[in-house]
């Protein structure tokens, strides 16, 4: 998966940036088959707001795009809150592929097995 960090108002420091692509780069082996990732991290500017450092991201693949987004007061704590959501939706999404590719059947002989049931009984 390629992982692309944009950033807005704010420079990210190399070390953020290095954990940010491991971290999400890693969310590729659950799903396969992502394309690209966007990571946008951003400042609030409210002073009221205790979580000023936002972090974004965007993954793009299977003709589906996932999106989460979290606020802490550090740039690798946002960075784990969102690898957090999206590892659960990346799961979910998963199970939707997998779903509709390979449909739950019966196997063949438990139709007679249920029909030898029904006569002996």
């Amino acid at each position: 998966m390629d992982v692309v960090i944009a950033h807005g108002r704010r420079i990210v420091s190399t070390d953020v940036r290095a954990l940010t692509e491991e971290k999400v780069g890693r969310l590729g082996r659950l799903c396969p088959g992502l394309d690209r990732a966007e990571v946008h991290f951003s400042e609030e500017r409210n002073p009221r707001i205790a979580d000023k450092e936002c972090c974004e991201v965007i993954i793009v693949g299977h003709g589906r795009s996932i999106r989460a987004r979290a606020a802490a007061p550090v740039p690798l704590v946002a960075v784990d809150l969102v690898v957090e959501k999206l590892e659960h939706q990346l799961e979910k999404t998963k199970g939707r592929i997998v779903g509709r590719t390979h449909p739950r059947r019966r196997p063949a002989n438990s139709v007679s097995v249920l029909r030898e049931r029904v006569r002996t009984a």
